[in-house]
């Protein structure tokens, strides 16, 4: 899921700015400029064996009332390891340095249409990272290219395990990485020290790994 955190960080707007194009979250609402998001959706990367992958979404659309041609853009502020994915455009790109990465253009027609924008991240011990989604915007036809919205999103997979440990009624098996069976049907994973564990939610047909620092 994407929380929606209600600090924003003020910066200054340079005077080809537009509200043209907005970026939206799963409900549809729009997501203002310079927001913070976070993501913290946390699964078993598919490709990567051994790695975790938190993922979210968010949609793009033109509200005004001309055509635009959106070019997104995104820029990994820090990252402690492993990748970042952002597709859209029917293109994906996939880095692990700091940097700003073009993903792809497209022309938006006037109306309600939304395009999807997918974002993850797959590591292996340390989630840590943070990137900026910005949007380009030029209207057709215009050869003027103004700045659109961006948005901030960080990856923390310490609120998807709060988020697991908080609901009642759940038990849990907890292992280490070899296997060995150190508790067993506790209620809560918001006390086990340091270290990574393997968890078994009873009744849930999946295993998931976790670190805890």
């Amino acid at each position: 899921f994407i929380g929606l955190l209600t600090s924003l960080f003020v910066s200054a707007q340079a005077q080809t700015s537009t509200n043209d194009v907005a970026f939206l979250d799963e409900q549809g609402r729009v997501i203002p400029n310079g927001t913070t998001i976070v993501l913290s959706k946390l699964t078993e990367s598919e490709f990567s064996f051994g790695f975790n992958e938190i993922a979210g979404k968010v949609y793009i659309q033109n509200k005004s009332d001309k055509a635009q041609n959106v070019t997104l853009h995104y820029i990994i502020e820090g990252i402690d390891e492993g990748d970042v994915k952002v597709c859209a455009f029917t293109n994906c790109t996939s880095e692990e340095m700091p940097g700003t990465y073009e993903v792809g253009s497209k022309l938006f027609s006037v109306g309600p249409d939304k395009e999807a924008v997918e974002i993850g991240h797959s590591y292996g011990e340390s989630e840590n990272c943070l990137i900026t989604l910005k949007l380009k915007v030029k209207e057709f036809g215009s050869e003027e290219e103004k700045d659109g919205p961006a948005i901030t999103v960080k990856f923390d997979a310490k609120t998807a395990i709060a988020t697991v440990t908080s609901q009642k009624g759940l038990t849990y098996d907890v292992f280490n990485t070899q296997g060995v069976l150190l508790h067993k049907q506790i209620t809560s994973l918001s006390n086990l020290p340091k270290g990574i564990y393997i968890v078994k939610q009873k009744g849930v047909a999946s295993t998931k790994k976790y670190v805890v620092r």
